[in-house]
């Protein structure tokens, strides 16, 4: 028998609804079956009550610890005085939270309230397998409670803090809520999205380490809270930072010279080229950064390693032209850090001229203090070659939260991975 086109189309739609069926009703049941075990989590503004943010979480204890984001409850650990929260069920109802611990790295933080929940969540443990279907629930842009289907597709490769790459739409709202298995399993808590149903979960394996360092559901005061804030990034960029000073930084060239590359796998680098005729000189960058970073609270990000090289070689044009082309170059201010006043210092800088491995540097080290986190520092490090006329490169090192003693050997490390190419440039 022929089948026409419309009665094939008919045909093809027969055949699909049986598959489609079961995965509807298994969302439906996961929906219905975890709901009452998922709340909104509030930040609300002290003085007029009203929502200054929105989040998720999901019970995760016996003892009613909840799990968000870090980002959702920051306010309450920067500026306690002016916010406070509380935590909404499915079932309406409605309670003040206490902030108990959090793992600002990884940005988790535990709360809890004096709602009674008769069930949590189980987080789940061993591999998963990539095109596993998961299940993301939370609040999206204050809506109410919402499930979203996507699929596991393991941890980010090139990540300085791991994070599970979620096919999925994960919106404003639901960061802290829990993406699961069909068996209710957790696999990882709602964190970021980039768009285009690319997200990002915190892996469940972080929540069980801040859980086992929580044996209590009091309230952590806002002194206490922050001397854990600036012992855990005293601690991260120690660790992170052994890994670029560990061992000589691999190179690349770039025009006249070798300079630092892809120095560590959670380093992500590009590069680009501006060669207009019209120029009196070419133009060649490289750069390497971190994919993320930390996020410290509304005006404040941190953690960040990033750095950037500029080689310049003139056309038709004396040194004196170039030299002032070049000075422009190294002078460029650097603001790409967010932080604001009440955050931060002023930059202080030391400039001077260095020499290594047969080659001269004009170089500058800036830090400024963190004002409420003493011992950490943001720093941007700029170094320009000096051993050519009409040619030379102009490289920025930053790094964002370290401290004083790790920018300084950060900086002797970079310059001394410099060195001249062997072999001469040409385009």
């Amino acid at each position: 028998m022929r089948l026409t086109p419309r009665a094939g189309l008919l045909f093809l739609l027969l055949l699909l609804i049986p598959a489609l069926v079961p995965v509807r009703a298994q969302t439906q049941q996961i929906f219905s079956r975890y709901q009452d075990r998922v709340v909104q989590v509030r930040i609300l503004e002290s003085s007029s009550g009203a929502k200054a943010g929105v989040g998720s979480g999901f019970v995760v204890s016996a003892t009613g610890l909840i799990v968000t984001n870090y980002h959702v409850i920051a306010d309450l650990i920067h500026k306690p005085e002016l916010y406070r929260g509380e935590v909404l069920t499915a079932t309406g109802l409605l309670a003040p939270l206490r902030l108990v611990n959090f793992d600002v790295v990884h940005d988790l933080a535990l709360v809890a309230s004096d709602i009674a929940f008769p069930r949590h969540m189980t987080l789940a443990t061993g591999p998963v397998a990539i095109g596993e279907r998961l299940y993301s629930i939370g609040t999206p842009l204050d809506l109410g409670f919402t499930i979203v289907e996507g699929t596991y597709n393991g941890l980010l490769a090139h990540s300085l803090y791991e994070k599970v790459h979620f096919t999925g739409s994960i919106n404003p709202g639901m960061s802290g809520g829990p993406a699961v298995l069909a068996d209710g399993r957790v696999v990882g808590v709602n964190v970021a999205t980039a768009g285009n149903q690319v997200s990002f979960l915190v892996p469940a394996r972080y929540v069980r380490e801040l859980l086992a360092r929580t044996p209590r559901t009091e309230a952590l005061d806002p002194e206490a809270a922050r001397a854990l804030l600036r012992r855990d990034l005293i601690a991260n960029q120690a660790r992170y930072m052994e890994q670029l000073l560990g061992r000589p930084l691999t190179t690349t060239r770039l025009g006249d010279y070798r300079v630092p590359g892809h120095v560590a796998p959670f380093l992500r680098c590009w590069g680009d080229a501006e060669r207009d005729p019209t120029y009196v000189y070419e133009q060649v960058t490289q750069q390497c950064s971190s994919e993320d970073n930390i996020y410290l609270s509304r005006t404040q990000q941190t953690g960040t390693v990033h750095f950037q090289h500029v080689f310049l070689a003139g056309r038709n044009i004396n040194r004196f032209r170039f030299y002032a082309l070049y000075q422009a170059q190294f002078n460029q201010p650097y603001e790409k850090i967010p932080a604001e006043r009440e955050d931060v210092s002023r930059f202080a800088c030391h400039t001077d001229f260095v020499h290594h491995g047969g080659l001269d540097f004009k170089a500058a080290l800036c830090l400024r203090r963190y004002k409420k986190l003493p011992g950490l520092y943001d720093a941007v490090l700029r170094a320009a070659t000096l051993d050519q006329n009409t040619r030379g490169m102009v490289t920025t090192a930053v790094l964002a939260g370290v401290s004083a003693d790790n920018a300084r050997r950060f900086a002797r490390h970079y310059l001394e991975s410099f060195a001249k190419e062997k072999r001469p440039w040409n385009r």
